[in-house]
């Protein structure tokens, strides 16, 4: 008859006996043992030393059954998130299209990582704070997808040190928090190469003023760093809150610019400036709306982003990491090219 430490020893090591051998967490030990970059190469290796020398080899039926589920799409609920937004009641955060499809790609990875998401909205709910804490605790919600606020001076007064916290872009300057963005420099880049790889010569600026705040003034950088790099002609960059089709008009006979740089909020008065585009005046966006596929330039990969900022804040809760990074991360994702019709080729 076997003895019975015969019988304990034939037992298969698991990721749980391997996370009490080397002091760490079930969550980093599983991730450890994947190869996932968030865990630092030194844990990683030494957690796959211990799991090699207590014999642990994953477990063929349930690595299986693992798969399967993903394939099915299918996870156990893991819990809720919140998306948190903060709009003036004349006007919701999700009437922003990029804003709108952060949150349709975050829903979908959420569910397929077994989390739901419940929006509050600070402005529209009247939740001070407090009451947003309260609410919070109640529904056993400890992480937060932190939305911009849709006028970009206004900021959040949060509870930070209780939640595991992303934001989008730039637009929440303080705290600094991790975040997730399109690359709006590498955007412009990209646009200006396309346009002088076009045989444009004299390229131009125009931005929404609050666009540029939004993106940190990331466009207008990349811009004149290009121009600069490329000796095309001066062009001073018109930057305002609202600019016109006839401001836009007087602009372009000023400087005859053959080709501009412009921000989404842009595209309809240069429409109605009378200035016909492409053929006097090549137009490219950096963050072409989809809604406007005339128009040349770069898609972001909103959704995509929405589905990051997901799998972060997960990763955050699973290692229990919550309030006010000391080193916040940007995970910046790149958009694809849209040729559009609004360029004018050689």
């Amino acid at each position: 008859m076997p003895s019975q430490k015969n019988n304990k020893s034939s037992k298969r090591p698991t990721q749980l006996d391997v996370a009490k051998a080397s002091g760490f967490s079930r969550p980093t030990v599983s991730l450890a043992l994947k190869g996932d970059p968030i865990v630092a190469k030194a844990t990683r290796d030494k957690i796959r030393q211990i799991a090699d020398s207590l014999g642990y080899v994953p477990d063929p039926l349930l690595s299986a059954l693992s798969k399967y589920r993903k394939q099915l799409g299918t996870q156990s609920y893991q819990g809720t998130l919140a998306w948190i937004s903060s709009s003036p009641h004349d006007y919701k955060w999700n009437e922003i299209t990029p804003y709108h499809e952060y949150y349709l790609g975050a829903c979908k990875q959420a569910r397929r990582l077994g989390y739901t998401i419940e929006e509050l909205d600070l402005q529209q709910q009247q939740l001070s704070p407090q009451r947003l804490d309260g609410i919070l605790s109640a529904r056993g919600i400890n992480g937060l997808l932190l939305c911009p606020p849709v006028h970009s001076e206004e900021q959040y007064a949060l509870p930070w040190d209780r939640y595991s916290i992303i934001t989008f872009g730039y637009s929440v300057t303080s705290p600094n928090l991790h975040r997730v963005s399109a690359s709006h420099y590498r955007a412009t880049k990209r646009v200006f190469q396309e346009l002088r790889d076009s045989g444009h010569q004299n390229i131009g600026f125009i931005f929404n003023t609050e666009v540029a705040r939004k993106t940190q003034d990331l466009c207008q950088s990349a811009y004149l760093c290009e121009a600069r790099k490329s000796n095309t002609k001066s062009i001073p960059p018109l930057i305002q809150d609202h600019i016109s089709g006839a401001e836009i008009a007087a602009w372009f006979e000023r400087h005859h610019p053959d080709a501009v740089i412009i921000s989404a909020p842009n595209w309809p008065a240069v429409q109605a400036s009378g200035i016909r585009i492409p053929e006097e005046l090549s137009v490219a966006c950096p963050m072409a709306p989809k809604h406007s596929p005339q128009l040349s330039g770069i898609l972001e990969k909103s959704q995509q982003i929405g589905a990051a900022a997901v799998d972060t804040v997960v990763q955050m809760i699973e290692h229990d990491i919550r309030g006010i990074p000391e080193d916040p991360k940007y995970i910046l994702l790149e958009g694809e090219w849209n040729t559009g019709s609004s360029i004018r080729m050689p």
